[in-house]
């Protein structure tokens, strides 16, 4: 998986679960101004599978909305937005986001797109698209299989090195039950992350 940057950041209050051991450096008070930048390749990009990947990230986000993805969706004033995009590789800032949503919600948020790329192995015959098994979510075996397959990649994650077995096994199963709620667009939207998506980061503000 790609490597994740966290700069300047500070250390937190301990926490009991496992979000906390993930992102223990990153400040948890209101204050904490940190944008995220989701870095994409920025040749051959095609409308309609950035769209879907856009759309997504959109939905993500508003699952995490305190009212409710209904609410969300019909309120125009808090929809997400990219305060900025940079060129270079595609920089898609998103400002402020603690002060957007709460840690623990941030740090699924963060998560859910770094991983959009294994959703999606073209050349695997031993991973597969996740999405592929939710016509029938309640088949066991290929439920087991592909929650198997996420904490593989999850393990390979030099910032979660501190979670043990039992904490990456949780991780990977909220990780799939949350993106299962995107099942329509997911699929390419994954596609498009394994072709251009280049990094996911959380960068402190300069003062």
């Amino acid at each position: 998986m790609l490597p994740i940057k966290i700069t300047e950041i500070k250390p937190v209050k301990p926490k009991n679960d496992y979000l906390g051991k993930v992102f223990s450096a990153v400040r948890e008070d209101d204050d904490s101004n940190f944008d995220l930048i989701i870095s994409l390749e920025q040749h051959d990009i095609s409308f309609r599978e950035f769209s879907h990947f856009l759309i997504t990230i959109d939905h993500l986000y508003g699952r995490f909305y305190k009212k409710g993805f209904l609410s969300y969706s019909m309120s125009p004033d808090v929809h997400l937005k990219a305060s900025e995009i940079r060129q270079g590789s595609i920089d898609i800032i998103i400002e402020n986001v603690f002060k957007k949503l709460s840690i623990n919600n941030v740090v699924y948020f963060f998560l859910m797109i770094k991983y959009l790329p294994a959703l999606f192995k073209e050349t695997s015959e031993t991973i597969k698209n996740i999405t592929e098994s939710w016509s029938n979510y309640e088949n066991a075996r290929k439920t087991r299989l592909e929650r198997k397959n996420i904490r593989i990649e999850l393990r390979k994650d030099e910032l979660l090195k501190n979670l043990s077995d039992d904490e990456i096994k949780k991780l990977g199963r909220n990780l799939m039950d949350k993106y299962g709620k995107e099942k329509k667009s997911l699929k390419k939207a994954a596609r498009f992350a394994a072709k251009k998506l280049l990094n996911v980061k959380l960068k402190q503000k300069k003062s």
